[in-house]
């Protein structure tokens, strides 16, 4: 028993001494943001918002979106700013993948997408696990550490797989990016199992290859 829980402890003090998160270049842009500047994009290729004069477009538009003008034009300078929805989604794969470093996931990540062909954005990011006791709590700071980098993220699909075969996966799970921001880094180590992996909508551990 006291073996299990210094070998806990130091999983723990190993996984959280990292390097503080930061906000990468060219990725600073809200969920809702980048939902009402896709919406936009949407409405302009309407053949009744086609219709309309320039001038009574905009206004339309935010009507319908139900979002005020102001927080719309916002949102679509802010879009065309950072280069458009393509570049958008780049520029936060780049940021997932530099968020990282300086923690124990640093060269562990395998495949990061960041699906930005809908208004719902969906970030799919996975690992090669390597301790199996630690794959709840890798989960919890892979997801905090997404939504700071990728803020657009309105859901995480997140997956671990074996170090011996990328084809079984050790984790499986999915949060949302408001969830996922109530992940504070510094209470990992205590809140994995009781608070944090509950945040997520589903998730399931395979604790060993077929």
């Amino acid at each position: 028993m006291i073996t299990r829980v210094i070998g806990s402890l130091f999983l723990a003090a190993s996984l959280f001494s990292v390097a503080p998160t930061a906000r990468a270049d060219g990725a600073d842009m809200t969920e809702a943001q980048f939902k009402a500047y896709h919406d936009y994009l949407d409405a302009l290729t309407d053949a009744r918002v086609q219709k309309m004069k320039s001038a009574k477009r905009l206004p339309a538009i935010a009507h319908n979106l139900g979002i005020p003008l102001p927080k719309l034009k916002a949102a679509i300078e802010k879009g065309k700013e950072l280069g458009g929805a393509e570049a958008i989604g780049k520029a936060s794969v780049e940021a997932i993948q530099r968020s990282v470093a300086g923690t124990p996931l640093e060269g562990r990540l395998g495949e990061v997408r960041v699906d930005t062909n809908d208004s719902h954005v969906v970030t799919y990011v996975s690992w090669k696990a390597d301790k199996a006791d630690a794959l709840e709590q890798e989960a919890c700071l892979l997801a905090a550490r997404i939504k700071k980098a990728a803020p657009i993220s309105a859901d995480l699909r997140l997956w671990a797989t074996d170090p011996q075969s990328q084809e079984h996966k050790m984790f499986d799970g999915m949060i949302t990016g408001a969830a996922a921001l109530n992940i504070r880094e510094a209470r990992i180590a205590d809140f994995d199992t009781t608070r944090y992996i509950k945040l997520f909508e589903q998730h399931k551990i395979y604790r060993h290859a077929p």
